[in-house]
């Protein structure tokens, strides 16, 4: 009426379309097409407005009963999946009715229902992380009653917090619309205080396991959730289960006693040891594991003793079965130096065939270890026997290699350059030496999981790797893939019976991972083997780079401080690495 001039009465029943011609409403096409189209956008506007609020003002929260071992603990969100992806629709329908030049008469409505969808997004998302972090904390503090006894002062401020959630869960249950149940009462404030509460709460469990990390390194290299089923338990035969991330071949603890002591070792290849002193279980259990490793390292020294006192005294092939596996090895490998230095010394007393005398021998006791393995054996003895052979063939090219080309002399390089084992009686020990390189045999137990065949390749980067751990640097070896740079690295370990670990490095890798395995690492005296190290983000590489300068660093400084009488050097020099970036001292982690 305002444009067009004219006054008419507006009634649906009078007002018809001669009436409208009467009005001579075509001189004003223009400005009606304008009104009416405008009027059909608002209509549409309202239509849009009209479903979202008739949508969500009925949808429901969906959620399940939930039960603990048996007991009723209230209600769980179940995944709002689908609600979610309703959600975002309805709110991109939101912004576009926002963006409309029609919106002027709904303006506040399209501002409540945006906001107050937004609220819901907000708050779900919120809901679903404090349930998830509720629920994970809920089975260690709740369900584990050695943690509740351990951390008493976090078992009353969860106690709290799932009060509390339990009560929120139990009263949406009664009160199930989504709008109402995410923007009454503050939801969202509420929500996200429990979820800092609950981080403080992880935060401490976090620092309750690293003293027990710290207090027995190996629980480095299994995952949070390992080591609360392990700290949850009263049951130290629940150990077992771990036992293959903690120790390099041991799968078995043997329990005696009433499952109150250890008393030996068992490799997956079901090869037994006993334990020269059974190892009671008191305490906690990084104090008794503690134990469990020191005799594992004791025994095995005292066992590998009595083994090579015993390998002169017996045929080699009687000898060999009454010893484990490794001992067999490293007792053959002490008696094979001995054999190529005693013909060296003949050599020089003038018995100028002792070399080809010794080739001799040892091409017969490979001759009986082939005829052996021919015989009917048990499966650990034949393990042994093959593995035997690897390391008899290996010694008997090198013995050839000296007759062909004239070899003489200990000093020379094509024996210095030898990975050679000795049992030296001032230290009442095994060393292992190559080049300029010196190393304590590190007695961890590696049952009867096999060498490698050794090549000139081979031995090349075992002398590569070993003067590298003599000058306090790391290695990196190199080639295509699949060339045996890991099987390497790990054989040259299960040499000087060191324990390996491997790390498979990707994205996921940061450098709160990095250092929590460096720790692990410098702690055990442990090499690690980092496979595909390029593919960490560049970004953390700095960052472990430095790492691993500082741990370089404070094995630098502690053979200084043995070299001036600060420390016991023979500990110290039982060193550890990892193939690719760097090498650890056990010790080296207090200096840092």
């Amino acid at each position: 009426m305002e444009v067009t001039g004219t006054v008419f009465e507006y009634n649906p029943k009078t007002l018809n379309l001669e009436a409208i011609f009467n009005m001579r409403l075509a001189r004003f096409t223009e400005q009606i097409e304008e009104i009416v189209n405008e009027a059909v956008q608002e209509m549409k506007i309202a239509t849009e407005i009209g479903k979202v609020s008739s949508r969500w003002q009925k949808v429901e929260l969906l959620m399940e009963p939930y039960f603990k071992d048996g007991k009723d603990r209230g209600f769980l969100l179940v995944p709002q999946d689908d609600l979610k992806l309703e959600l975002e629709d309805t709110l991109l329908n939101l912004q576009t009715i926002a963006g409309s030049r029609f919106i002027g008469e709904f303006v506040r409505d399209v501002s409540y229902w945006d906001k107050t969808l937004n609220l819901v997004m907000e708050c779900l998302d919120m809901w679903s992380t404090v349930q998830r972090k509720w629920q994970y904390l809920e089975s260690i503090f709740i369900g584990a009653e050695d943690i509740r006894l351990q951390l008493p002062d976090e078992a009353k401020k969860f106690d709290a917090i799932d009060k509390q959630f339990i009560g929120i869960m139990k009263a949406t249950a009664q009160e199930r619309l989504i709008v109402a149940a995410c923007t009454q009462d503050d939801k969202l404030g509420t929500l996200s205080d429990i979820s800092d509460r609950l981080d403080k709460s992880q935060k401490s469990l976090t620092d309750y396991l690293d003293t027990k990390r710290n207090a027995f390194a190996r629980f480095f290299f299994i995952s949070a959730d390992e080591l609360l089923s392990i700290l949850g338990s009263s049951d130290p035969t629940n150990i077992q289960a771990h036992m293959l991330k903690l120790f390099d071949n041991v799968k078995f603890l043997g329990f005696g006693r009433g499952n109150r002591t250890i008393t030996g070792q068992e490799s997956s290849e079901r090869e037994k040891y006993a334990y020269v002193t059974p190892t009671p279980i008191e305490g906690p259990v990084e104090v008794w594991m503690t134990n469990v490793e020191d005799e594992m390292h004791a025994s095995l020294l005292k066992i590998t003793k009595a083994g090579v006192y015993a390998y002169g005294h017996e045929t080699r092939t009687e000898w060999l079965k009454g010893q484990i596996g490794m001992v067999a090895l490293v007792s053959s490998q002490i008696f094979w130096t001995y054999g190529v230095e005693d013909a060296f010394r003949s050599v020089k007393n003038g018995k100028k065939y002792a070399i080809k005398e010794l080739a001799s021998k040892l091409s017969a006791e490979l001759t009986t270890m082939v005829a052996m393995v021919r015989t009917d054996l048990d499966k650990n003895t034949r393990s042994k026997v093959n593995t035997m052979l690897i390391l008899d063939v290996h010694g008997r090219d090198i013995v050839d290699s000296f007759v062909r080309e004239s070899v003489m002399n200990a000093k020379e390089f094509a024996w210095e350059s030898q990975l050679r084992f000795y049992w030296d009686k001032d230290v009442d020990n095994c060393i292992i030496r190559q080049c300029t390189g010196s190393f304590q045999y590190g007695y961890e137990y590696m049952g009867l999981n096999g060498r490698l065949v050794i090549t000139e390749l081979t031995d090349r980067c075992y002398m590569t790797l070993t003067q590298a751990l003599t000058f306090k640097l790391g290695g990196a070896p190199a080639g295509p893939a699949g060339t045996g740079k890991t099987e390497t690295t790990k054989d040259l370990a299960k040499g000087l019976a060191l324990p390996c670990f491997v790390i498979n490095c990707g994205d996921g890798l940061d450098y709160k991972a990095m250092a929590s395995i460096f720790a692990g690492l410098v702690q055990v005296g442990a090499w690690g083997c980092f496979d595909e190290f390029n593919r960490i983000n560049i970004e953390v590489l700095s960052v472990v780079s430095a790492q691993l300068k500082a741990i370089q660093n404070g094995i630098v400084y502690m053979d200084e401080f043995a070299d001036i009488g600060m420390a016991n050097p023979i500990r110290i020099k039982r060193v550890a690495g990892f193939a690719t970036c760097g090498f650890f001292s056990k010790f080296a982690f207090a200096v840092l």
